[in-house]
């Protein structure tokens, strides 16, 4: 029953991350950008990307497959892999949204440059593209070996 559980935990997880990378996208097309609720957003999305790892870790540990079903898994590293790159290139957005919250507090009138709005919209493109193959990965990765 645990695992069960735990792989339902975290696939509600990864869709609540899903959902929330689209609303991001979703804000960086607003007019005026909602910079504090895209920041909010933000914090939360760290949030459940912590709570993905720690869940798919409860999973190899006490799940019913246990690490031998892991450990060689090619797929299982290609999904790490994957889930690890979306992580790195989330830092930039981040770091973008904590930059313009501060402005914004400085000055009100404050408007991130349409450069940067398009620059931030298209990592956060690359991360919801990457998930399509982490996604694939997770198919193959239970299925292993195929």
């Amino acid at each position: 029953m645990l695992d069960l559980v735990l792989a339902i935990a975290h696939h509600l997880l990864v869709f609540g991350l899903a959902i929330m990378l689209a609303m991001e996208l979703a804000y960086l097309r607003a007019d005026p950008v909602p910079l504090k609720r895209l920041s909010g957003l933000d914090a939360g999305y760290g949030a459940v990307a912590v709570l993905v790892l720690v869940v798919g870790v409860a999973r190899i540990v006490w799940g019913a497959k246990g690490w031998a079903a892991y450990a060689d898994n090619p797929f299982f590293w290609a999904k790490i892999a994957t889930f690890t790159v979306i992580g790195l290139l989330s830092i930039l957005p981040t770091v973008r949204f904590v930059q313009w919250g501060r402005a914004a507090k400085a000055d009100p009138a404050f408007h991130p440059p349409a450069a940067a709005l398009a620059g931030v919209a298209t990592v956060v493109r690359i991360e919801v593209l990457l998930l399509l193959p982490l996604v694939g990965f997770a198919a193959a990765m239970a299925r292993w070996p195929l």
